[in-house]
């Protein structure tokens, strides 16, 4: 009789020990994904695509890449911040900052529904324009457009994105109105404005690089405060034109709030473990990208500035979507 009474005390604890065993099990205990805002041939998925194998190799288990374009990454945002699984976590670009004040609705709140976990790279953004466009340099290029108000066209991979922002932020800082035309990826901006349809574009040091070798496209400016050491004859767009212009583009990822406090810094410790292996470094460092890493706290700082930032931006110019 004892035996018995003594059996269902004997599950629970089994069961119990069970349970306590799976939530302290090892982070990640199967497939992670990535979700990228941005399409094929952007610089972001091209760095998100770089950083899986990196993490794969330390983790021991699969990651892989899934892309959710549309609304300036905001599709792809709001998608991780609506989970509450810890395995599938975000890359983000300037944009995120960006959408918390351009759009007047969205699905997510960066700050209460994605805990930043680390900045990963920093880059400049390039002028590029047609080669058929009479311009040399950003001077020529403003002179040019100054004489054709709403005349010239420039591209971008959607409304609300880095490249779109850098380009208004161009023109208003330049006195010039360019009208802008949007496109769902990088590589159809870039398209266009190869083929003529526009005639600037703003995209990432990896996306413009190969094609300013290829000769099918001007440099004219990067965006930077400092030369890119990809392109040391181009100047930067404070120095060529508009002096006190910068800015940067960044990519860092965030996780949903299904992710524990000590699995988020666990994350940032692998990612920037990740960005310093060899490997990782000669593909990266090659197409211009600077690596970064950091502490999700330090992260969280920088993204809290970039979106005051914005903010105070956005207002100041009475920037609103098309």
């Amino acid at each position: 009789m004892k035996i018995i009474k003594l059996l269902p005390l004997a599950f629970c604890l089994i069961f119990s020990n069970l349970g306590f065993a799976q939530s302290t099990a090892p982070w990640p205990n199967r497939t992670v994904k990535i979700v990228s805002g941005l399409g094929p041939g952007s610089s972001m998925d091209l760095v998100a695509r770089t950083i899986a194998p990196a993490l794969s190799e330390i983790w021991g288990q699969s990651v892989i890449v899934e892309n959710k374009t549309g609304a300036a990454g905001n599709v792809a945002a709001g998608y991780v911040a609506g989970l509450e699984d810890d395995h599938t976590i975000l890359i983000a670009q300037n944009a995120i900052t960006i959408s918390a004040s351009f759009y007047p609705k969205l699905s997510y709140n960066l700050k209460k529904d994605l805990k930043p976990v680390s900045q990963a790279t920093s880059m400049p953004l390039v002028v590029i324009v047609n080669n058929s466009l009479p311009v040399k340099n950003l001077k020529e290029l403003i002179e040019y457009a100054k004489q054709r108000p709403n005349q010239l066209n420039f591209s971008s991979a959607g409304i609300g994105n880095a490249d779109h922002m850098a380009a208004e932020l161009l023109n208003a800082q330049a006195g010039i109105t360019m009208t802008h035309v949007p496109f769902t990826s990088g590589a159809l901006a870039l398209n266009a404005l190869i083929a003529g349809d526009v005639q600037m574009y703003l995209p990432g040091l990896p996306v413009s690089l190969p094609n300013i070798k290829a000769g099918k496209v001007r440099a004219l400016a990067v965006t930077t405060s400092k030369r890119a050491p990809a392109l040391p004859d181009v100047p930067t767009v404070a120095e060529a034109a508009i002096p006190g212009y910068a800015m940067p583009l960044w990519y860092g990822f965030f996780a949903n709030q299904g992710m524990s406090d000590a699995n988020t810094k666990k994350l940032a410790s692998d990612l920037n473990k990740a960005l310093k292996t060899p490997d990782l470094q000669n593909k990266i460092s090659s197409t211009g990208i600077e690596l970064v890493g950091s502490t999700p706290e330090a992260f969280k700082t920088f993204v809290n500035q970039e979106t005051e930032l914005w903010a105070q931006t956005i207002k100041a110019r009475n920037l609103k979507p098309d």
